[in-house]
């Protein structure tokens, strides 16, 4: 007698990924996917993905990588192009500006945090609140680490984001875990043994408790967490086509060619502007994270919170 069938789950790709990962951007993506034929599919958070299997065809098929390397070029051209043009001028002055607005957000959080210095004792209470607190230490200093790279011009400014993140995601577990068997033994073995849990314990835990608040799915926040999470995660791998964006034009014989690469400042503003647009949904995060972590535990006086909760929904009105 012959068993059932087990009919196994295909993976599902998000484009956003996808995408990333053929080094292409969305619209060219989405044509080369109608082009093939390519089944789409929805998943939990109805995000448009395509299967697993499908992305791997398209990874090793020699016609998608060479769209891919036109469009690399296409991109180095557009990046020239801008120098010629003195575009890069003007990028210059915004990220400038931006980096402006950010410091000056960072060392309010920064103030906000070093207030409540008194209400924790650092070296003796081993509590879900004091691990926090130290947590928010170097998430205040990773920012602004961060800022300093973007200054410069420096592309590796984005390997910083995940660590910023994954930062806040621990301190916000130890909160929402504390008085559990797990939360508890993983909050004294980041005291006793130097050590801290998993980003993957963390967003489970996570996703768990906003489901709790806003009455839907776990396995939703937890994808929408994993896709931030893969994005940011490429930028500290050495994957290759992140170390590509590094690759620079120089000149062979009065012709201009992609054979060089940036090994300190970046040339192309456009790249850093982009970058440090994106930078800012971790201070987004962070700004989150600490009134998450310490309204109600330190608790925070009245004028923080507002502070704090305005700061949210100007970042919020920035991404709409």
């Amino acid at each position: 007698m012959r068993g059932k069938e087990i009919r196994k789950e295909v993976k599902l790709i998000p484009f956003s990924i996808a995408a990333q990962t053929l080094m292409l951007n969305q619209n060219t993506f989405y044509g080369l996917i109608k082009d093939k034929k390519i089944k789409i599919y929805k998943n939990i958070n109805s995000d448009n993905c395509i299967s697993e299997p499908d992305l791997k065809i398209l990874c090793y098929n020699e016609e998608v990588r060479n769209i891919s390397k036109t469009y690399l070029l296409n991109s180095l051209l557009s990046l020239e192009t801008d120098k010629i043009n003195k575009k890069d001028e003007i990028l210059i002055q915004k990220i400038k500006e931006l980096l402006e607005q950010y410091r000056n957000d960072i060392e309010i959080l920064e103030k906000i945090h070093n207030k409540y210095k008194n209400n924790v004792n650092i070296l003796n209470d081993e509590t879900a609140l004091v691990a926090a607190y130290i947590l928010f230490a170097k998430v205040i200093n990773l920012l602004n680490m961060a800022c300093l790279c973007l200054e410069n011009f420096y592309l590796n400014a984005g390997s910083l984001l995940r660590i910023i993140d994954e930062t806040i995601d621990v301190a916000e577990y130890f909160i929402i875990s504390e008085h559990t068997e797990k939360g508890d033994l993983d909050l004294k073995k980041w005291f006793r043994e130097n050590y801290a849990p998993g980003d993957v314990v963390c967003r489970e835990e996570l996703s768990k408790n906003l489901s709790s608040i806003i009455h839907n799915s776990p396995k939703a926040n937890k994808g929408t967490m994993g896709i931030l999470y893969h994005l940011k995660s490429k930028m500290i791998h050495p994957t290759r086509n992140v170390i590509l964006e590094s690759l620079i034009c120089s000149e062979k014989e009065g012709i201009s060619l992609p054979n060089s690469f940036d090994y300190k400042r970046c040339s192309y503003a456009r790249r850093i502007y982009e970058l440090t647009g994106y930078f800012e949904s971790s201070i987004c995060t962070a700004f989150q994270g600490f009134f998450f972590c310490f309204n109600k535990t330190m608790p925070l006086e009245e004028d923080d919170k507002d502070i704090l909760m305005a700061f949210d929904t100007k970042y919020k009105e920035n991404n709409y």
